[in-house]
């Protein structure tokens, strides 16, 4: 690794993402990289995928576009297309791989990084294209993550493309960033990856610990507020989450916040599904800047996940905004490295099944956790060690270096 204060390498990087700039995803986990990615020297053109109901809020788009601009990212927003699945997925990777290559005409890229499925598939085809080394940034295991959400079943045709796109997209990459050391120990016994000793660096889905902070301690008495925050169905159990917290109310006051732009009519089936009565949840879209303030007047953050293959592949941010406010999170097990963190820094609490008694048993762990004065400090370290933005950026500030010099293609400042 060449020392960046004496030797600064300034990478020109192409980012592409599946995702959009204006949606959740985008606002928090995209941008706030790029922009420190930027300061730390490197020139990015991001590439994003926004879907139409965020392409068409012109006043949103121009204020992210003029964000960038002033942090020095070139943007290049794309829209994203839904139905029919197939064609619409195939006319969006052509389009990133022609709008890519032509913005490359302009300055050609020193390393293509590539974050999502989607999003790698485009950059491996635009790397190959211009001969550029290919970093491919997996956010999960994306095939059986549909098959654990319900949508594919194994050994589907789709299911079996996918890994061999999977596989592909591993195995041909000069570098791989994964969310989690669990994701990293499987990736790196893969024997191509072995082989070409190829660096796999762990970036989980890090917060800004700036807009997150610590804020409303608990006071005795009064209901406990339990929150769920993002996405709802599928892989994403907010049933029992309802049902975690049905159970809480059989011995104490407690009430439920989802905060989720997911269907109303969808929140409303699975949490009835649940058991939770109506009376006792309420249910918010937020928009991603004012989430800090949305989770002010929480107590417990709520997180469960479908058992599976691609669990331990994930990285859920909304844990690590949980703990930077300083709340503990509830949680299944064998969710990325969680219940190692759980264990060692007695942030949370794992349900270690789906009964009621499994419920009643982690619940009585809570409230045990809940009386502990430092819990809060404890919840903010957790985020400060695993979850902050500064040192996830350095360490791929350290892979594109790396990638550059193997490469002979070194920008010196």
């Amino acid at each position: 690794m060449i020392p960046r204060d004496s030797a600064r390498l300034r990478p020109h990087v192409l980012y592409v993402v599946y995702w959009g700039a204006g949606e959740p995803l985008g606002r928090s986990l995209v941008l706030p990289a790029v922009r420190r990615l930027a300061t730390r020297g490197v020139r990015l053109t991001l590439v994003t995928f926004d879907k139409p109901a965020d392409a068409d809020d012109r006043p949103a788009m121009a204020a992210i576009g003029s964000e960038l601009a002033r942090a020095g990212v070139q943007w290049v927003p794309l829209r994203y297309h839904k139905r029919p699945r197939l064609p619409a997925t195939g006319w969006d990777v052509f389009h990133g791989w022609s709008r890519s290559i032509l913005t490359a005409l302009h300055g050609r890229p020193d390393v293509v990084h590539a974050r999502t499925f989607v999003g790698g598939m485009i950059g491996r085809l635009v790397a190959s294209t211009l001969r550029t080394p290919f970093i491919y940034h997996n956010e999960g295991f994306y095939p059986d993550e549909q098959v654990d959400g319900g949508f594919w079943a194994v050994g589907s045709p789709m299911h079996r493309a996918t890994r061999r796109i999977e596989s592909l997209l591993y195995d041909s990459a000069d570098g791989l960033i994964v969310l989690s050391h669990r994701a990293r120990a499987v990736l790196e016994s893969r024997p191509a990856v072995s082989r070409r000793a190829t660096p796999v660096v762990v970036v989980p889905s890090c917060v800004d610990l700036d807009a997150f902070r610590p804020g409303r301690v608990r006071p005795p008495g009064g209901p406990l507020r339990f929150v769920y925050v993002g996405a709802v169905g599928g892989r994403y159990r907010l049933d029992d989450a309802a049902r975690f917290v049905a159970a809480a109310r059989a011995g104490a006051a407690a009430e439920l916040t989802v905060l989720s732009r997911a269907e109303p009519g969808l929140v409303a089936a699975m949490i009835e599904e649940g058991g939770l009565p109506r009376q006792a949840w309420s249910l918010r879209s937020v928009a991603h800047h004012d989430m800090p303030s949305a989770l002010e007047p929480q107590d417990v953050g709520l997180f469960f996940l479908a058992r599976g293959s691609s669990e331990h592949g994930c990285s859920p941010t909304k844990v690590g905004e949980y703990w930077a406010t300083g709340r503990p999170v509830v949680t299944t097990p064998n969710v990325s490295d969680l219940d190692d963190i759980i264990t060692r820094h007695r942030v949370g609490v794992v349900v270690d099944g789906r009964t009621e008694a499994h419920y009643q048993e982690a619940f009585q762990r809570l409230r045990h956790l809940l009386e502990d004065p430092a819990l809060p400090t404890r919840c903010r370290a957790a985020a400060e060690e695993h979850y902050a933005l500064a040192p996830a950026c350095e360490r791929q500030l350290d892979l594109y270096d790396r990638l550059i010099v193997q490469g002979e293609r070194v920008t010196v400042a």
